[in-house]
């Protein structure tokens, strides 16, 4: 079926007929995704079900084997990761590299001054210093701002998984995608992080691939459920829930109340 190529700019990405092929094997075919300006999406299935794959070619990690991709109208189809983040996309990984000797305001700082190209000129830092400023503004949206001083050695999983989402939100990114964030969080922590993924500035889109269906149907508007690499159903959280096809596959066997 051929791949139509014209994208509609007002739409934060539109996927038309992503493939990935590792050798013979499709982990993922044919995906079609329209995600609006502002929207939070959860992109669900089950383990295997490809979705760190399709995550891997929407960011460019790797490179797609079929379809397109925009982001707001651009074919970044063939575009480096690197300039797709230039171009306003952020991600998160399962397992990110923070640095431990380092504390939150110091981590939160070098996201900030690495967006902005000032590498070469950290020091000295002024209390002053826009990226500090920053800094702080993203250590109060990403819930850290108690313990900005703490080194990241010092932080419980959950703390660092907010980390994450404060690193990925410097300079104002267009389209946040988060990479199971909930991953290893206790029951304690996942009503933080909930409340968190809920506060995120309006003006980011928002994609989350999640395994933890409950903390993905709160949190987003419309939920996309994969199953063996295809697109199994789409529609809003009360639509999933009801869906028997996605009951079938994924909630009756792995997930109960």
């Amino acid at each position: 079926m051929p791949v139509r190529n014209t994208h509609n700019a007002a739409n934060a990405l539109e996927v038309r007929g992503i493939g990935k092929r590792f050798g013979g094997f499709w982990a993922v075919r044919d995906i079609d995704l329209t995600v609006r300006p502002g929207e939070r999406r959860a992109i669900l299935g089950p383990n295997g079900a490809g979705k760190t794959s399709l995550f891997n070619v929407l960011t460019g990690d790797t490179g797609a084997s079929a379809g397109t991709i925009a982001m707001f109208g651009e074919d970044i189809t063939r575009v480096p990761i690197q300039k797709r983040i230039k171009r306003g996309m952020r991600r998160t990984y399962q397992h990110a590299n923070l640095f431990d000797s380092l504390t939150v305001r110091e981590t939160l700082f070098l996201a900030v001054a690495g967006q902005r190209g000032g590498w070469a000129q950290l020091l000295p830092l002024k209390t002053s210093d826009p990226r500090r400023i920053e800094a702080e503004r993203l250590a109060e949206i990403a819930g850290v701002k108690d313990f900005v001083d703490r080194e990241v050695s010092d932080l419980s999983h959950g703390q660092r998984r907010q980390l994450e989402v404060g690193i990925a939100l410097a300079e104002n990114p267009k389209v946040l995608l988060l990479d199971e964030p909930a991953a290893g969080l206790s029951p304690a922590e996942r009503p933080k992080l909930s409340a968190l993924l809920m506060s995120l500035p309006k003006n980011v889109t928002v994609v989350l691939i999640e395994h933890d269906m409950d903390i993905a149907l709160q949190t987003s508007e419309s939920v996309s459920v994969l199953h063996n690499g295809r697109l199994l159903a789409e529609g809003s959280p009360d639509d999933i829930m009801q869906n028997d096809d996605v009951h079938k596959v994924y909630i009756g066997g792995s997930h109960g109340h």
